[in-house]
Parts: structure tokens; C-alpha cells; sequence
């Protein structure tokens, strides 16, 4: 009887125990708000936008710094994060205390100068450090193609292509300097096509540009041009499928593509003279203001003007070789006669100046002291890349045009570049 009584009461106890007990309230989790490496669900947050000619007092002063901490924040960002000035437009995030105050206390305040690259400012009572940090950049191999139409250019093919300006651009450009020894550019034609496989870099997703080029095939004039970036030892370059680099003597023009507008002719009826004479040049139609430059390694001997040449630079190459640059709007400063130029230093821009109806350089080659026409030259390639890596290179091109040959011409159903898989650099 007993032993029944207490068991009961530890029953009822028990019971009584847990009608008293309430369940323990939980906080919701609340997820890191991170941004620059900072979790800003710490901070008081404010966003600031850079309006035209704002200093980092403008930035810094409402945020209770004082001005002798914002001219120690600029001497700092100047010598020692390379950040002389900030732009109008730019991001700036200011981070400052929690707190139940009015004023504004700025602990942390982040400038973000572009998608890849932001400054930190750290502020204490009395100091104040300023670093440099880039965003990580991905890169992923794309492939693409594209094709000359009738009246097309380059430009024009790439654009279609590739919709995206920051990639375009920068991949017209790079495919014009690797072919800049063995295509004529002034002279695509109608069907030439090329298949492309390059680097594209991106930042949160957001693409920002272009890498290296990969691998080329550009079928020119029905032939097939290659161009393959391989590393030998410590240097890359661009070599053909045979192993030939791809540069050579000369580059085919001395500026960008843009147009030819008057060839080499023994016979021309001048537009200013108004007469039949022979043009010894070949003239470039390009905007005002275009860099020319010097298509092979040389020295200056020659630089001024003249009523005919208007500013012109006239550059010896080696004892059979000279080539002249005519009608420049203005020189490169700095540059003399009897400077060494190498192949592709800027010596001046287009212009009009002398004997000349609009913006164009009149570029003229000599051989053995004889005018000729540039354009009907023919050099040899670099040197062929020793044979010793020459096995390995032959294996590695055989990888790489198996997927250049995969990629299909366009269509223009559907212009997207293609992610792919990665292949040995």
C-alpha cells in the first residue's frame, strides 16, 4: 500500500512538472549579409555615389572624420594604394558604428574603383590604414565563330557573334594582332570564317572581358590559317600548325584595319594636284588622331615636313629595307632621328597634313632603294620553334584542332558563345 501510495505521488510530480514548463523561445538565424569581406548586418550601412569633382572630403567629412584623418586617407591612398583620385559615378559603401547616436561614426569605408578592384579605409579616434584588394576573376574557355558577309568587316562578324561589348572588342583586337604578319585585314573577303577558342573572365557571375586566345582557325581566301598559344620553357607565343611562329619582318599595315583608299599604282590621277602621276604609297583611310606605327625593327632618319608629305617619319629597317609614313597630324613626342623603334612602337597619328583630302597615312616601302609595293612583299615566318619541343607541340595541336574542328560555323541562330572544356595552354 505504501509502495503504491509514493508511486503515485512521483507520478503526479512528474506531471504537475510538466504542465509548469514552458518551451525555450530560439532566435531566428539571421544569415551573414557579406560584401568586401565584411558582414554588414554589423554595421550601420550607407551608400554613397562619387558626384563630379568630388575629393575624399566630400566622402569622408559627414561621417564624422576629421580633416586631418581625411588628408593622412589620401596621402596613404596616393603612396601607397596607387588611388590618386576617385571617379565621378563610383561606388562607396560606409560601414559605421550601432549605435543609438545621431552622429554618424564611419568605421570602414569601401571605394569600389571597378568590378575587379575596391580600397578599404579603416578608421580608428586617431589612425587610419588604407589597402588594395581585387576580387577574384574566373575564367572559363568560350568558343565562338564567325563570318565575313558581303560588305562586312572583322568588326562586323565579331559583333554578330559576340554580343557582348566587353567581349568583342577586346577579341577583334587580339585576333587583328596575331594575324597581323599573314592576313591582310583591308582585304577579308565575302565567306572568309574563323572559329575561335579564348579565355573569358568574369567577376559575380558578371563578365568583364577576355583573357588569352587559345587556338584560331581562320579560313582566309579559302586557306586555312591556324595560330595556336604554346608555351616553350618561360616564353608563350603563337605558333602555326607546323610549329612556325607566327610573326615575321614586317606586319602587313601600319595601323589598325580600317581601309585602303588608294593602292600602289604607277599611274594615279592625284586628288589635289589634279593629274596623272604614279602613287608609290599605299593610303590608309582612318579616323584623325589613329597611332601609326612602325611595321618592322629600325632606326629614325628621318622626321619633318614637307608641302607634299605634309609631317612624315621615315624609318630605315636594315641595309635592303626603309619604310616613310606620311600626312601625320602630329608626332610622339620624346622621339628623334636616330631612335630605335621596334616593330609596333607608335610614332605618330593620322592625319591630313600636306598634299591630302581627308585622314589617311600613305605608307611607302623601299627596297634596295627602289619604291615597290608593300603589299606584294613576301616574307618569311619567324624561325620554327626548336625541334626539340617540336613532338610534344605536334601531340598538342592534334588535341586542339580536333575541337576547333567541332565548332561549327555560324548559323546565326544562335550567336552565344559556348563554354567548353579546358585543353592544355
Amino acid at each position: 500500500m505504501i509502495r503504491l501510495t509514493l508511486s503515485f505521488f512521483f507520478i503526479i510530480v512528474l506531471l504537475s512538472c510538466g504542465e509548469n514548463t514552458k518551451p525555450t523561445a530560439t532566435k531566428p538565424e539571421v544569415k551573414p549579409n557579406l560584401a568586401y569581406g565584411f558582414d554588414l548586418n554589423n554595421y550601420e550601412v550607407f551608400y554613397d555615389t562619387v558626384q563630379p569633382d568630388w575629393t575624399l572630403s566630400h566622402l569622408l567629412l559627414p561621417y564624422n572624420v576629421s580633416q586631418a584623418l581625411v588628408n593622412e586617407a589620401y596621402l596613404l591612398a596616393r603612396d601607397s594604394a596607387n588611388l590618386n583620385y576617385i571617379d565621378k559615378g563610383n561606388l562607396c559603401i560606409m560601414l559605421c558604428k550601432k549605435d543609438n547616436d545621431t552622429v554618424k561614426n564611419l568605421q570602414t569605408a569601401i571605394y569600389v574603383k571597378n568590378l575587379v578592384n575596391y580600397y578599404v579605409f579603416n578608421f580608428t579616434d586617431s589612425t587610419v590604414d588604407v589597402k588594395e584588394y581585387n576580387k577574384p576573376i574566373d575564367i572559363a574557355l568560350k568558343e565562338t565563330s564567325a563570318e565575313i558577309l558581303p560588305g562586312g568587316n572583322l568588326s562586323f562578324a565579331i559583333n554578330r557573334s559576340v554580343q557582348n561589348n566587353n567581349i568583342s572588342y577586346p577579341l577583334i583586337e587580339e585576333i587583328a594582332g596575331i594575324f597581323a604578319w599573314s592576313i591582310d585585314f583591308f582585304h577579308l573577303q565575302p565567306n572568309d570564317k574563323l572559329k575561335v577558342i579564348y579565355e573569358e573572365k568574369s567577376v559575380d557571375g558578371e563578365v568583364i572581358g577576355i583573357g588569352k586566345i587559345r587556338s584560331i582557325l581562320f579560313n582566309h581566301n579559302k586557306h586555312d590559317f591556324y595560330a595556336f598559344r604554346y608555351k616553350v620553357d618561360s616564353s608563350t607565343a603563337y605558333y602555326n600548325e607546323l610549329g612556325k611562329g607566327m610573326k615575321s619582318l614586317f606586319l602587313s599595315a601600319p595601323l589598325k584595319y580600317s581601309r585602303i583608299s588608294s593602292s600602289y599604282s604607277p599611274r594615279r590621277f592625284h586628288p589635289v594636284q589634279r593629274r596623272w602621276k604614279a602613287h608609290l604609297g599605299t593610303d590608309y583611310a582612318a579616323p584623325r588622331g589613329t597611332p601609326i606605327w612602325t611595321t618592322a625593327d629600325g632606326v629614325i632618319i628621318k622626321r619633318g615636313y614637307t608641302p607634299g608629305n605634309g609631317k612624315y617619319v621615315k624609318v630605315k629597317h636594315n641595309k635592303t629595307y626603309s619604310t616613310q609614313y606620311l600626312h601625320m597630324s602630329k608626332f610622339v613626342k620624346g622621339q628623334k632621328v636616330g631612335d630605335f623603334v621596334e616593330q609596333g612602337t607608335i610614332i605618330g597619328y593620322v592625319g591630313s597634313t600636306g598634299l591630302a583630302t581627308g585622314p589617311h597615312v600613305c605608307y611607302r616601302f623601299w627596297k634596295n632603294g627602289k619604291q615597290v609595293d608593300a603589299r606584294a612583299q613576301k616574307f618569311e615566318n619567324a624561325k620554327p620553334m626548336d625541334s626539340t619541343y617540336l613532338p610534344t607541340y605536334l601531340e598538342f595541336v592534334d588535341s586542339a584542332k580536333q575541337i576547333l574542328d567541332n565548332i561549327d560555323y555560324p548559323t546565326f541562330e544562335n550567336d552565344t558563345a559556348k563554354t567548353i572544356d579546358s585543353i592544355n595552354s
